[in-house]
Protein backbone atom coordinates (compact mmCIF):
# COMPACT_ATOMS: atom_id res chain seq x y z
CA UNK A 1 0.00 0.00 0.00
CA UNK A 2 1.25 3.51 -0.70
CA UNK A 3 1.24 6.48 1.81
CA UNK A 4 0.46 9.91 0.66
CA UNK A 5 3.73 11.83 1.04
CA UNK A 6 1.76 14.88 2.51
CA UNK A 7 0.45 13.15 5.52
CA UNK A 8 3.40 11.63 6.12
CA UNK A 9 4.90 12.57 9.90
CA UNK A 10 8.76 13.60 10.21
CA UNK A 11 10.33 10.93 12.24
CA UNK A 12 10.42 12.55 15.66
CA UNK A 13 13.51 14.56 16.64
CA UNK A 14 15.97 13.42 19.35
CA UNK A 15 16.45 16.51 21.47
CA UNK A 16 19.81 16.78 23.72
CA UNK A 17 19.55 17.28 26.80
CA UNK A 18 19.63 21.24 28.25
CA UNK A 19 23.11 20.65 28.99
CA UNK A 20 24.45 19.56 26.33
CA UNK A 21 22.68 21.75 23.79
CA UNK A 22 24.45 24.58 26.14
CA UNK A 23 27.96 22.93 25.81
CA UNK A 24 27.22 23.00 22.17
CA UNK A 25 26.07 27.01 22.09
CA UNK A 26 28.65 27.83 23.92
CA UNK A 27 31.42 26.35 22.07
CA UNK A 28 29.87 27.62 19.18
CA UNK A 29 30.05 30.95 20.71
CA UNK A 30 33.90 30.71 21.18
CA UNK A 31 34.54 29.39 18.05
CA UNK A 32 32.50 31.95 16.14
CA UNK A 33 34.98 35.04 18.01
CA UNK A 34 32.18 36.25 20.01
CA UNK A 35 33.70 38.98 22.01
CA UNK A 36 33.71 38.79 25.71
CA UNK A 37 33.47 42.92 25.28
CA UNK A 38 30.30 43.46 23.04
CA UNK A 39 26.84 42.99 23.23
CA UNK A 40 24.10 40.79 22.05
CA UNK A 41 23.08 42.65 19.13
CA UNK A 42 26.35 43.62 17.78
CA UNK A 43 27.41 39.73 17.92
CA UNK A 44 24.61 38.35 16.39
CA UNK A 45 25.67 38.30 13.03
CA UNK A 46 28.39 35.99 13.71
CA UNK A 47 26.43 32.95 15.35
CA UNK A 48 22.93 33.30 13.43
CA UNK A 49 23.61 31.09 10.55
CA UNK A 50 25.01 28.16 13.05
CA UNK A 51 23.21 25.46 13.12
CA UNK A 52 23.80 25.20 16.90
CA UNK A 53 22.37 28.50 17.26
CA UNK A 54 19.36 26.81 16.85
CA UNK A 55 19.35 24.58 20.17
CA UNK A 56 18.03 26.79 22.45
CA UNK A 57 15.40 29.37 22.58
CA UNK A 58 15.68 32.71 22.28
CA UNK A 59 15.36 33.66 26.17
CA UNK A 60 17.77 30.77 26.93
CA UNK A 61 20.26 31.84 24.11
CA UNK A 62 20.34 34.84 26.01
CA UNK A 63 21.20 33.67 29.20
CA UNK A 64 23.64 31.73 27.99
CA UNK A 65 25.47 34.88 26.12
CA UNK A 66 25.61 36.98 29.31
CA UNK A 67 26.96 34.10 31.31
CA UNK A 68 29.52 33.19 28.76
CA UNK A 69 30.63 36.93 28.46
CA UNK A 70 31.14 37.37 32.04
CA UNK A 71 33.03 33.93 32.46
CA UNK A 72 35.18 35.01 29.05
CA UNK A 73 36.11 38.52 30.71
CA UNK A 74 37.57 36.98 33.76
CA UNK A 75 39.56 34.29 31.48
CA UNK A 76 40.62 36.68 29.16
CA UNK A 77 42.36 39.22 32.14
CA UNK A 78 43.57 35.84 33.38
CA UNK A 79 45.10 35.39 30.12
CA UNK A 80 46.76 38.65 29.84
CA UNK A 81 48.14 38.62 33.24
CA UNK A 82 49.99 35.20 32.91
CA UNK A 83 51.33 36.73 30.22
CA UNK A 84 52.64 39.98 31.09
CA UNK A 85 54.06 37.65 34.46
CA UNK A 86 55.49 35.26 31.59
CA UNK A 87 56.86 38.24 30.14
CA UNK A 88 58.22 39.60 33.26
CA UNK A 89 60.00 36.55 33.96
CA UNK A 90 61.97 36.43 30.89
CA UNK A 91 63.02 39.99 31.25
CA UNK A 92 64.13 39.51 34.77
CA UNK A 93 66.34 36.78 32.87
CA UNK A 94 67.98 38.59 30.14
CA UNK A 95 68.37 41.83 32.87
CA UNK A 96 70.53 39.00 34.93
CA UNK A 97 72.23 37.53 32.13
CA UNK A 98 73.13 41.61 30.97
CA UNK A 99 75.38 41.67 33.93
CA UNK A 100 74.38 45.27 34.38
CA UNK A 101 75.73 47.77 36.81
CA UNK A 102 74.37 49.67 39.35
CA UNK A 103 75.28 52.62 37.90
CA UNK A 104 73.87 51.36 34.35
CA UNK A 105 70.62 53.41 32.77
CA UNK A 106 67.51 52.51 31.58
CA UNK A 107 68.54 54.06 28.29
CA UNK A 108 71.70 52.49 28.03
CA UNK A 109 70.26 49.05 28.91
CA UNK A 110 67.61 49.76 26.28
CA UNK A 111 70.03 50.87 23.46
CA UNK A 112 71.83 47.55 24.16
CA UNK A 113 69.11 44.95 24.56
CA UNK A 114 66.32 46.47 22.67
CA UNK A 115 66.32 43.88 20.22
CA UNK A 116 66.22 41.20 22.17
CA UNK A 117 63.03 38.95 21.60
CA UNK A 118 63.01 38.90 25.80
CA UNK A 119 62.95 42.71 26.24
CA UNK A 120 59.85 43.40 23.22
CA UNK A 121 57.32 40.81 24.90
CA UNK A 122 57.21 43.73 27.97
CA UNK A 123 55.23 45.89 25.52
CA UNK A 124 54.48 49.31 27.68
CA UNK A 125 57.97 51.21 27.74
CA UNK A 126 56.62 52.41 31.20
CA UNK A 127 57.07 48.38 32.23
CA UNK A 128 60.48 47.96 30.96
CA UNK A 129 61.31 50.87 32.42
CA UNK A 130 59.61 49.88 36.15
CA UNK A 131 61.40 46.41 35.57
CA UNK A 132 64.44 47.32 34.85
CA UNK A 133 64.03 50.06 38.23
CA UNK A 134 63.34 47.75 40.47
CA UNK A 135 66.53 45.08 39.28
CA UNK A 136 69.11 48.05 39.73
CA UNK A 137 67.42 48.64 43.15
CA UNK A 138 68.34 45.29 44.64
CA UNK A 139 71.33 45.62 42.65
CA UNK A 140 72.12 48.06 44.86
CA UNK A 141 71.14 46.92 48.13
CA UNK A 142 73.32 44.09 47.50
CA UNK A 143 76.41 46.16 46.34
CA UNK A 144 76.02 47.90 49.93
CA UNK A 145 75.17 44.77 51.86
CA UNK A 146 78.44 43.51 50.21
CA UNK A 147 80.37 46.88 51.12
CA UNK A 148 79.03 46.74 54.77
CA UNK A 149 80.13 42.83 55.17
CA UNK A 150 83.48 43.77 53.68
CA UNK A 151 84.15 46.81 56.26
CA UNK A 152 83.10 44.40 59.32
CA UNK A 153 85.42 42.14 58.57
CA UNK A 154 88.36 44.44 58.62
Amino acid sequence: KREDKGTRTPPPQILLPLEERVTHFRDMLLERGVSAFSTWEKELHKIVFDPRYLLLNSEERKQIFEQFVKTRIKEEYKEKKSKLLLAKEEFKKLLEESKVSPRTTFKEFAEKYGRDQRFRLVQKRKDQEHFFNQFILILKKRDKENRLRLRKMR
